[in-house]
């Protein structure tokens, strides 16, 4: 990790994608073509915020469960690893991502 990186994660000043608002397939569009340009510019760690669906039906968002599966499948690829975060309540509205290094 480079001293840009080391700053960043320090700070908590990833490069983010704000998911709020769109539906299942577009996000994850989003979300791949987000982490192939990351990936490509040589950007280390990001964020993926997805919410907690509390203005969803019944309370629970689709995307905090569709976007670390789509990660852990199709998103493996590109990713290193991922956490989760959660805030003070115990609910997770976003993820961070380690990405890998772009294949030469």
């Amino acid at each position: 990790m480079g001293i840009r990186e080391l700053i960043r994660a320090a700070l908590g000043l990833y490069p983010t994608l704000d998911l709020h608002g769109l539906g299942v397939k577009q996000a994850l569009a989003e979300t791949e073509s987000f982490l192939r340009d990351a990936q490509q510019e040589g950007v280390g760690i990001v964020r993926v915020v997805y919410g907690k669906g509390r203005r969803s039906p019944g309370g629970r968002g689709v995307l905090r469960h569709v976007v670390p599966q789509w990660l852990d499948d199709q998103g493996a690829e590109l990713i290193d690893r991922y956490e989760r975060r959660p805030d003070q309540s115990g609910d997770d509205g976003y993820v961070v991502i380690w990405l890998r290094p772009p294949a030469k």
